[in-house]
């Protein structure tokens, strides 16, 4: 199912989860997926001005975002599609491909739904609490491990080390892949085009 990614501004910074050893095989995966469906056209439909995007990087599909500070454009965060790197199969075989966007910091600014084939969200709840699950990682970093609980929770919570967002009832396998989607591929751009990891990654 294709989902509409609607233009609107970025939210705030946000955080993310930590991971494994998973690093080298999801930078080569990314040469590899060549899955993602995104252009530098359809991202500035996505992303108006006072938003501007840039050319995508030559050495992964990693594109800029700014944003116009007077005359001069900031550089406001890094683009890319979750299927370019790591393409986990959902229940139907087809990977859920998100649309990410991550601070240079490694905080995560922006998370939609591009396309899913995930029964439970094509027959059963409807594509909303999908999107509603992305939208917790908003204010998230890339510092902390994030975990999937109940969907009973009552909203993200963070500690020292983790930050716990809700889970979707009856979704619960399902909700878990795309939480290891978003984290794995945002690991995989900072590591490999922002340069950090680690402890250099916040938490926020």
């Amino acid at each position: 199912m294709e989902q509409d990614v609607a233009p609107a501004e970025p939210a705030e910074a946000v955080a993310a989860p930590g991971a494994g050893l998973l690093g080298l095989w999801l930078i080569l995966s990314a040469g590899l997926a060549g899955a993602g469906v995104m252009t530098r056209t359809t991202l500035g439909q996505i992303y108006p001005p006072p938003y501007s995007v840039g050319e995508q990087a030559r050495e992964l599909p990693v594109w800029p975002l700014f944003r116009m500070n007077g005359p001069y454009p900031e550089l406001e965060g890094w683009l890319f599609e979750s299927i370019d790197f790591a393409p986990i199969p959902g229940f139907s075989g087809t990977p859920v491909n998100l649309l990410v966007e991550i601070a240079s910091d490694g905080q995560f600014r922006d998370v939609r739904v591009i396309s899913q084939h995930e029964p439970v969200f094509l027959d059963g709840l409807g594509p909303e609490p999908l999107a509603a699950f992305v939208r917790q990682y908003l204010g998230l970093g890339l510092g902390r491990n994030i975990k999937v609980t109940s969907s009973t929770n009552g909203g993200v919570r963070v500690d020292s080390t983790n930050a716990y967002i809700d889970g979707v009832s009856k979704a619960t396998a399902s909700v878990r892949i795309v939480n290891d989607s978003i984290v794995n591929a945002a690991l995989a751009v900072a590591r490999a085009k922002l340069g950090i990891g680690g402890s250099e990654i916040g938490r926020a």
